[in-house]
Formats: C-alpha cells, sequence, structure tokens
C-alpha cells in the first residue's frame, strides 16, 4: 500500500512555509467517532455552533476537534484555546459565546502537542499521526516531554503526516513520526524551533514562516516565538529583521511534485507548481 507521506519524504518536498496560518486556534473536545470525513458537522454539533464556526474561519480562527481522554465525560472537558501573544482577533469572542455554554474554555496557554489521526480524510493520518501520538503519549507518561499530546481533526496538508502543532508556540512540524520526537519536545520546550520537519509558526505570514526556518537551519535564530520584520528589496531578495539584527535573506524558485492526498497518489493524479524556497541568508552591519 502507497502512502502520499512517504511519497513526500521520498521526494524531499520542501516544507518550510506551510504552516496552516491563523490569528487563534481552538480546540473543541469532541469524541473521535463523531468526526467523520467533514468533523464540523451536525452529529455533535447544533447549528448556532456550525455558524459560529463558519464565520469565526472568516475571521482568522481555526477550529478543530480532539479527542477527550475520558471519553465518557467529554461534556466536562474543556475547549482550548491559542492566540496570537499580541492580541486575540476580534472574530475569537463570538466563536466562544456559543461554545463556552457546552464547555468550559481554557485559555491558559499550556505546552500542548496536536497530532492529527484524523484517519477519515486520509490513511496517513491514521497509521503515521496515530503512531506519533502514542510516542508523544509515551514521553509525555515518562516525563521526558512537557507536551500534552491531543489527538485531533485535520490540521492541514494530508501528504506531510504524521503532522503536529506545538503550542504554545504555535510551531507546525511535518513528519513527526520520522523525526526524534524527543529531541523536537525538548527544542520546543527551551523556547527553539527544530529545524528538521519545521512547516512554519501558524501565528505568522507563510513568507515569515520561511524565513524563520531558514535562519533556523543556518543556526542564525533558533527562538521559536521571536518577533521577525521582513521587508522586500526585490525578487527573492529580502531583508529580515529580529531583536535587533538584520540580515539579507535570498530566496529561489523550486520545481515540485507531489500528490496531495493517498488517494490522489492511488489513482496516479500528482499536482505540480513553483515553490518559492530559502537559499541562503548572511547577517547585514548593523
Amino acid at each position: 500500500m502507497n502512502f502520499c507521506s512517504r511519497a513526500s519524504l521520498a521526494a524531499h518536498e520542501h516544507v518550510a512555509g506551510t504552516g496552516v496560518r491563523a490569528d487563534a486556534y481552538v480546540f473543541l473536545p469532541v469524541p473521535k467517532r463523531l468526526w467523520h470525513e467533514q468533523e464540523m458537522n451536525g452529529h455533535w454539533a447544533s447549528p448556532e455552533e456550525l455558524q459560529a464556526v463558519r464565520i469565526a474561519r472568516k475571521g482568522g480562527v481555526v477550529t478543530r476537534l480532539y479527542n477527550p481522554p475520558d471519553r465518557d465525560h467529554a461534556e466536562g472537558a474543556a475547549a482550548l484555546v491559542y492566540a496570537r501573544k499580541d492580541g486575540a482577533p476580534d472574530a475569537l469572542s463570538p466563536l466562544l459565546e456559543p461554545i463556552a455554554r457546552r464547555w468550559r474554555v481554557d485559555a491558559e496557554g499550556r505546552q500542548r502537542l496536536a497530532i492529527c489521526t484524523h484517519g477519515t480524510r486520509d490513511r496517513c493520518c491514521a497509521k503515521f499521526g496515530f503512531a506519533a501520538f502514542q510516542t508523544a503519549k509515551r514521553l509525555h507518561d515518562a516525563g521526558a516531554s512537557a507536551f500534552e499530546p491531543l489527538e485531533c481533526s485535520h490540521l492541514g496538508g494530508d501528504r506531510f503526516a504524521a503532522t503536529g502543532i506545538f503550542f504554545p508556540s504555535g510551531g507546525m512540524y511535518a513528519h513527526l513520526d520520522h523525526l526524534d520526537l524527543g529531541a523536537v519536545c525538548a527544542e520546543e520546550s527551551a523556547g527553539r524551533l527544530c529545524p528538521i520537519g519545521y512547516r512554519g509558526r501558524v501565528f505568522d505570514a507563510p513568507l515569515t514562516q520561511l524565513v524563520r526556518a531558514g535562519l533556523a537551519r543556518q543556526g542564525l535564530v533558533t527562538e521559536a516565538e521571536v518577533p521577525i520584520a521582513v521587508a522586500e528589496r526585490g525578487p527573492l531578495d529580502l531583508v529580515a529583521e529580529v531583536g535587533g539584527q538584520r540580515f539579507r535573506v535570498r530566496l529561489k524558485q523550486a520545481q515540485e511534485q507531489f500528490f496531495g492526498s493517498c488517494s490522489a497518489l492511488s489513482a496516479g493524479r500528482p499536482s505540480r507548481g513553483r515553490r518559492t524556497v530559502f537559499a541562503a541568508a548572511e547577517p547585514l552591519p548593523a
């Protein structure tokens, strides 16, 4: 059996800059048996809740589900909220109004690792996502990781499974099952990102995600949440300012072929396109 995430790995597909951008992420405790292929559905949600989710999405809020550890008492679990450090988006409050009538709202920002195990969306998420979740749970239970793992619904990018997001930093990673998860957890817990498999910080714009990943790969900037300001000098030529330091960043174009899902791989339907990728960076004089 072929898997789209293994094809992506074999092709060395560029993943930096593919973090699913949002101003806030909200995770709702809904048992996995109710997720179905499209997790926002009437099997668990009221029409008012579904409408609130649709409106919030237009305002920059991503809503996902997580499988509560105590499935028999899911109604007593908390809705988890993670938002940008520079302020929650306006669309968040209208979403939380109906949510708070059903669940307690937890916006404390505890360290958690959301891993997609949404197998009804793609078999890669079932196979590789659940394997990564089990590893993350073993590490957390043994005290080797500070991040409480969550089994969550589709995070975006089936071919990047196992996909996970570390909170509160918002660092999104591809192929977590293929990495030393303990080492990644240790870096993120220390406030640093791990450049291998790093898709981007979900609270950053795609271009900033790409620059942050490239600077980390060169060992120039490794902080997971430090603000980065990016200015364009010309096509594929940038200046990035990070904590008083300035870097010249050069990008390039890469032609890539990939399979967006296992079904596309099975049918032999590749997607093709040009992608902007990081080339190199160098410090600029103060």
